[in-house]
């Protein structure tokens, strides 16, 4: 039992801090008290079909990341809670009006990072009313899964067990890498990372299991993500500039709107000539923290991409070199 540690968070000063670790430390609880192991649910005749195939295929998939990614899992996803809702917290991204350099907030353990998770949607929406008071822009969406980087035996999850299986697969693979190696107080080494060892996990499953067809599916969404990517990341730039500029705020917000629009205009496009997509990106507002939440994960990726390559594709000399990376 590791409960002494959470509790231990909630010690640390401030009201706003110790509501913050309270609610954390209730919302894991909750998370490790429901766990029930897999296997027995797998054989127990009351279990769902559905579900009882996607343990099967999960049972799989740990298997496959322990022997080709070398990533393993050390208990984690051998365990199943229910929690009956959406999604198992909201993260919230912010940052300045008229700067790209997010809010960071500090933890025990894992150092500053560059978001904010709430077990419960109303705690984030009054988070980010206090911090748009203060003149932040916000981005807050539910996420369905996260690792406690081996401190526990993070269990399946009713928000995400469901999920078809290329997402699956990108999902457990992503979370193991956290578990396998952790960059303190850096966001982006740590996303980029495990973005680009899980999207060569599945890859490399695809192949193994004999589904072209799969892959090849695969792959387009990759494509289509890097379309979108480079639009999104070339308005980041151009607003970086635009920020830093001499320029004044008065002028900078104008410019930073007609950039906004200019992205949506790229976007829908793009739309456009998949036939659907990027609804959100399109339909709901774009400020700097939702920027920030996307080139948080996807900055880093060609970088752990090529590193993979150099490696020949092998594992082992992969974390080999990651671990160099950090000196």
């Amino acid at each position: 039992m590791r409960f002494p540690i959470l509790f231990a968070l909630c010690l640390l000063p401030s009201c706003g801090t110790i509501g913050f670790y309270t609610q954390a430390a209730g919302g894991q609880a909750e998370v490790l008290l429901k766990r029930r192991p897999v296997e027995r649910l797998i054989e127990e005749p009351s279990t769902d079909e559905k579900l009882r195939r996607q343990l099967l295929l999960t049972r799989r998939l740990l298997a496959f990341a322990e022997s080709e990614l070398a990533l393993p899992s050390g208990g984690s996803y051998t365990l199943y809670t229910h929690l009956d809702r959406k999604h198992l917290v909201w993260v919230m991204h912010a940052a300045p009006e008229l700067s790209l350099e997010p809010k960071r907030w500090w933890y025990p353990i894992v150092g500053r990072q560059d978001y904010r998770g709430y077990f419960r949607e109303d705690r984030a929406r009054a988070e980010e009313e206090k911090l748009r008071r203060r003149g932040y822009e916000t981005w807050a969406a539910g996420v369905d899964a996260y690792s406690t980087l081996g401190v526990f035996r993070d269990p399946l999850l009713d928000t995400f067990i469901h999920r078809e299986e290329m997402d699956l697969a990108e999902l457990i693979f992503h979370e193991l890498v956290h578990r396998k190696y952790y960059l303190r107080g850096n966001t982006k080494f740590n996303e980029g990372m495990a973005e680009a060892v899980a999207r060569e996990g599945v890859r490399r499953w695809f192949r193994t299991t004999g589904r072209p067809r799969e892959l090849a599916r695969y792959e387009l969404r990759l494509r289509r993500l890097a379309q979108a990517g480079r639009a999104i990341r070339e308005c980041s730039d151009r607003l970086r500039d635009l920020y830093a500029g001499d320029l004044p705020d008065d002028a900078k917000r104008r410019r930073k709107a007609e950039e906004i629009a200019l992205l949506k205009r790229k976007l829908r496009a793009l739309r456009g000539e998949w036939g659907g997509g990027l609804k959100s990106w399109i339909e709901e507002p774009i400020n700097n923290a939702r920027l920030n939440s996307f080139t948080a994960y996807e900055d880093e990726v060609p970088r752990f991409a090529k590193l993979i390559e150099d490696c020949g594709g092998d594992f082992t000399l992969f974390w080999q070199k990651v671990r160099e990376l950090e000196k």
